[in-house]
């Protein structure tokens, strides 16, 4: 059809330069009035043909744009995760240096370390470092983190340590009330994993919310690995009055289950 309509457009154009007559000009006219319902009829029939090609255009367009935000959106978050645990580090840091400064460890070798593993029974009491005996680390050091003490080192490799933490069963640890300096041996809790219990000689010294610190190898005749004035934890709850069965809880200062960079102490007086 288009090809007819071409052919019979030209031989037009040819006979209107070759003859002026009226009825070259008469045929002309004819031609376009039967050319112009074909013309609309086509319109009507392509027009939605273009909007769909249109469509589609749209729609490959707008999946690329997608595709290109979620890669930038990954890109992002990975940035900003990055960021995160670079704050962290540096927040940790921080704290680990303003601990060594108020319990005086610098003078008591820290080793910078992290931790690599950790343990996956309910009761989380070990974990492991990357630092070992090629670091200076011994068996016995005490290892603590920005929030006080963590436990000490119990198993040991050239570039590895197992971290037995303060909350394990067989921890026991020498410690006294930072207000009223009532001495104390720091234990597991059999009831709660996330408590730890006092061994003590007079339930009235202790009150709820007081600090439990270390107490040191000086204060204990040598009983103790650890610094002094290390953060335990602090008191959660005591026995009520005139009760002599109760015990004394504590809550950790160190959660287990954030641990991350930690400090091994390689030189504190044994």
């Amino acid at each position: 059809m288009l090809a007819l309509l071409v052919v019979l457009s030209l031989i037009l154009i040819t006979a209107s330069f070759g003859s002026s007559g009226a009825g070259v000009h008469t045929v002309q006219a004819g031609f376009l009035d039967v050319l112009s319902p074909i013309e609309s009829g086509a319109n009507k029939v392509l027009t939605p043909v273009h909007d769909l090609f249109n469509w589609v255009g749209d729609v490959f367009n707008a999946s690329s744009q997608r595709d290109k935000a979620r890669k930038q959106l990954a890109l992002t978050r990975e940035q900003l995760a990055k960021a995160d645990a670079e704050i962290a580090a540096l927040t940790a840091g921080r704290k680990l240096a303003g601990l060594d400064a108020r319990a005086n460890l610098a003078a008591d070798g820290p080793v910078n370390a992290h931790v690599i593993e950790r343990s996956q029974t309910v009761f989380v009491n070990q974990v492991n470092i990357d630092a070992g005996s090629s670091s200076g680390v011994q068996v016995d050091d005490p290892v603590v983190n920005q929030d006080g003490l963590v436990g000490s080192v119990t198993g040991l490799t050239a570039d590895s340590a197992v971290v037995t933490l303060v909350g394990d069963s067989t921890a026991r640890e020498p410690s006294y009330d930072g207000a009223s300096h009532e001495f104390a041996i720091v234990e597991a809790d059999a009831g709660d994993p996330n408590l730890l219990t006092l061994n003590y000689t007079n339930p009235t010294a202790f009150k709820v919310g007081d600090l439990i610190l270390t107490a040191g190898a000086q204060a204990t005749q040598g009983a103790s690995f650890y610094a002094p004035d290390v953060p335990i934890g602090t008191v959660a709850s005591v026995p009520a009055p005139g009760e002599v069965t109760g015990k004394v809880t504590v809550t950790p200062a160190v959660d287990p289950s954030t641990l991350d960079a930690v400090q091994v102490l390689t030189r504190v007086p044994r």
